[in-house]
């Protein structure tokens, strides 16, 4: 996994602790075996337009982006065992469930990733 970064849109920080996964193991392996998210950690995995939630102990919000980060489909508290893709995406953020809600992120705005 590469660094922590941040997630943000129009300069505010949505959220803070966010490790991008780049490589195909990175990917492969996920949130698997976290035992939750806090509201400021995600995931963001490149050259991704699809999830799996197999194996999963907690529900998360999984929001797909396109190549410039703009937000085309979000799906709220998927719970294991559920699979989810997007024609189009090329990068998926995974966050803690809720998240979309309190940020109010939704498809068309464009989000930004900051190195810490």
């Amino acid at each position: 996994m590469k660094p922590a970064g941040m997630i943000c849109r129009d300069g505010q920080v949505l959220w803070s602790e966010v490790q991008m996964a780049a490589g195909f193991l990175d990917r492969l392996q996920g949130l698997l075996g976290k035992a939750g998210l806090s509201d400021q950690q995600g995931l963001l995995l490149t050259a991704c337009g699809s999830v799996h939630t197999v194996g999963m102990r907690f529900p998360i919000d999984v929001i797909f982006l396109g190549a410039d980060l703009r937000v085309l489909v979000c799906h709220s508290g998927v719970s294991a065992w559920r699979m989810k893709s997007c024609r189009g995406a090329r990068t998926t953020l995974e966050v803690a469930a809720g998240g979309v809600a309190r940020h109010g992120v939704v498809p068309g705005q464009r989000l930004r990733w900051r190195t810490a």
